[in-house]
């Protein structure tokens, strides 16, 4: 059965947002009115949560859309911790909101007062945070039920504030690890266009003096200064019609999927995003396992949580082998995208009854090694970006001065 994710209106004209399985869109439809429900819209999702079928211009709209009621993730973080930490100490769900959204930013601020609004008139508080996305994800929602579920709400929410935390750590180390080749790129760059700008057009009035037949290496290296000296704006919207072009792909999921498939076999880089979505993947199962989410759903938010498609795809696999009654250290081994760490803690979770416990052991293995990396990334990258430094100026000044080698030639 697929799942669906639809919008209706209860007897009393309130808006309800939700998520059901069903075989189709009828069927969910039928389901929902005999739950006196009235359906707005019914639409069916791939596995990580994102509706299926869309179009480019459609993904275009609701990222406009999410964009206008988008909250930063540190903004939400420090907003989960006050909250467990005033519930902790006694003080009511609906005067904890309304206290934390006083010193929010508007847009935070109005989604609070909605919440408020919403758990006033009856709703629950998961119920009332799904409505907005572009604070609280499916996971914070999911975690928020269970809380509720298991009348623990302080506690679970102390615990997604931690994990929160965490993964916010590790999002601000891999970016320091993007950095530091981003700026050296950039430095090459402008090395490059300076060259190509002031230094080639000098060689070029000198060679063409001689009026001879100049290797290609620096006919090309010429029409490339060229190009940049004449034609900038050209240039410029080339390189503007390239970026659009690579958004577009990103938008299509088959494109997506290779792109974020091979991303992870780059040099050093892959590597660290690798063990980023294996520290998430652990953790997140982790913390919705042991707030007590059911191993099937904790695997389809799992799935949406890493944000790769490729090990979306590997755990949708997994969802369906779990379906089967296969155990999940058995189901992670199937796709050979998890290491024998992960599938050895979780083989060993089975048998204890700690599976949570252990995936949390996973995560801090995996923060650490890429802690470790991120440390130590000037000292492994400098070798190599020094050599590609050299490599692109020295292939430019052989390209400039090819013609010197056969000057006696060119004389004659």
């Amino acid at each position: 059965m697929a799942k669906y994710k639809y919008t209706v209106r209860d007897s009393q004209g309130n808006l309800l947002t939700g998520q059901i399985e069903g075989n189709s869109v009828d069927d969910c439809v039928s389901r929902l009115e005999e739950k006196q429900l009235v359906p707005i819209h019914v639409e069916e999702l791939n596995f990580d949560g994102t509706l299926k079928n869309r179009s480019f211009f459609d993904k275009i709209n609701e990222a406009i859309l999410k964009s206008q009621n988008k909250v930063p993730y540190r903004t939400v973080v420090f907003f989960t911790r006050q909250l467990a930490t005033m519930l902790n100490g006694g003080v009511a769900l609906p005067k904890s909101i309304e206290q934390l959204s006083r010193s929010e930013k508007p847009v935070f601020k109005r989604i609070l007062d909605k919440i408020s609004d919403d758990i006033a008139m009856g709703s629950t508080f998961s119920d009332a945070i799904a409505k907005h996305p572009g604070a609280f994800n499916n996971m914070y929602v999911s975690v928020v039920r269970s809380g509720e579920v298991s009348g623990a709400l302080d506690t679970v929410l102390d615990q997604l504030a931690t994990y929160m935390e965490n993964v916010e750590a590790m999002k601000a180390k891999v970016k320091a690890a993007m950095r530091y080749p981003a700026a050296i790129g950039g430095f090459v760059t402008a090395i490059v266009i300076g060259i190509l700008i002031k230094l080639v057009p000098v060689f070029k009035d000198m060679y063409g003096g001689f009026g001879a037949t100049l290797p290609k290496p620096t006919l090309i290296l010429i029409s490339m200064s060229d190009a940049i000296r004449f034609n900038a704006l050209g240039v410029v919207i080339g390189i503007v019609l390239l970026i659009i072009a690579f958004f577009v792909a990103m938008n299509i999921d088959s494109t997506k999927y290779l792109w974020q498939k091979y991303i992870l076999y780059f040099p050093i880089f892959g590597s660290i995003l690798r063990k980023n979505i294996l520290s998430i993947f652990s953790r997140t199962m982790s913390l919705l396992m042991n707030s007590g989410t059911p191993i099937l759903e904790a695997t389809q938010i799992a799935s949406a949580a890493v944000n790769n498609k490729h090990y979306a795809k590997a755990l949708e696999e997994v969802y369906n082998d779990l379906k089967q009654g296969e155990l999940l250290s058995a189901s992670l081994m199937k796709t050979k995208e998890f290491p024998v760490l992960v599938t050895q803690l979780v083989s060993t979770g089975e048998e204890s009854g700690k599976i949570d416990e252990l995936l949390r052991k996973a995560a801090e293995f995996y923060e650490r090694e890429i802690k470790n990396t991120v440390d130590s990334i000037a000292s492994i990258i400098e070798p190599i970006l020094i050599v590609t430094l050299g490599g692109i100026v020295g292939a430019i000044l052989i390209a400039l001065y090819l013609p010197v080698f056969s000057l006696g030639k060119i004389i004659k």
